[in-house]
């Protein structure tokens, strides 16, 4: 009897010591992780101060004062090529639209052109000029032949043509861009507007000419330029039936050389 009393009392002495360490053993778990919470919002905050510290570095605003929306504008507006007090020479070609119905004409020509600066040149234009018939003018001059082998009267094809024009313009350059093809590079371009006049010579003599027009100028390197343009072109011919007034337009793609 004496020994089952000794045995309940041990079980019970060990059941007691078993709940006593179970108790501090979450005791001490729950220690553990409000400290580790603690020290996880510790450090957000720090890292919210570093961040904030990092806005308001005195050093970093002073650098950004310095930076003013002008100066970003004049490097976007930065020339390439300024083109200020050069001197561009060229070759084109180009064909002449309209006019003499009778009559197809190109011309090659040869350019100077003094740049003030990027918006402003004087420039002095010659054209040499190339004629054949058109199908027009073929048809009327194989009739007229044939008619004339036969005996019979023939029809001369009316006709006053273009041999050369010497011409003075003041170009104007009021837009500037940059563009990049394939990725290559970047190339400068202006779009500009000319106006000028001059001295044609046709086959009946010389007579004056009034120009204007529009172009595109290229500045693919600081020496290599192109140009597109296109210009009105106004003067007086001569023919049998006696002088008329002829409203023709030139296009011309040219290649350039800046000295």
């Amino acid at each position: 009897m004496k020994t089952m009393n000794l045995i309940s009392l041990l079980v019970l002495a060990c059941t007691l010591s078993a709940t006593s360490s179970h108790a501090a053993g979450a005791k001490s778990y729950k220690k553990v992780a409000a400290n580790q919470t603690a020290a996880a919002n510790n450090k957000t905050i720090n890292a919210s101060e570093d961040i904030d510290s990092l806005g308001g570095n005195q050093e970093l605003m002073e650098m950004a004062d310095k930076i003013k929306s002008t100066s970003r504008a004049r490097i976007v507006q930065e020339r390439i090529v300024d083109r200020r007090n050069t001197v561009e020479f060229g070759l084109s070609y180009g064909s002449v639209f309209g006019g003499d119905a009778y009559v197809k004409t190109q011309a090659l020509g040869a350019q100077v052109d003094y740049h003030f600066t990027p918006r402003f040149s004087l420039g002095a234009r010659y054209y040499d000029y190339g004629n054949s018939l058109t199908s027009e003018g073929q048809r009327v001059y194989d009739d007229a032949k044939a008619s004339y082998a036969a005996g019979g009267r023939a029809l001369a094809v009316d006709i006053d043509y273009p041999l050369n024009a010497a011409i003075a313009v003041v170009n104007w350059y009021p837009i500037y861009g940059k563009t990049s093809f394939l990725d290559m590079g970047v190339t400068q371009f202006d779009l500009y507007l000319l106006a000028g006049g001059g001295n044609i010579t046709l086959s009946s003599g010389n007579t004056s000419m009034m120009t204007g027009g529009l172009g595109l100028g290229i500045w693919a390197s600081q020496h290599i330029s192109a140009r597109v343009e296109v210009r009105y072109q106004k003067y007086q011919d001569q023919i049998v039936t006696g002088s008329r007034n002829l409203d023709i337009v030139t296009g011309s793609l040219g290649l350039g050389w800046i000295l």
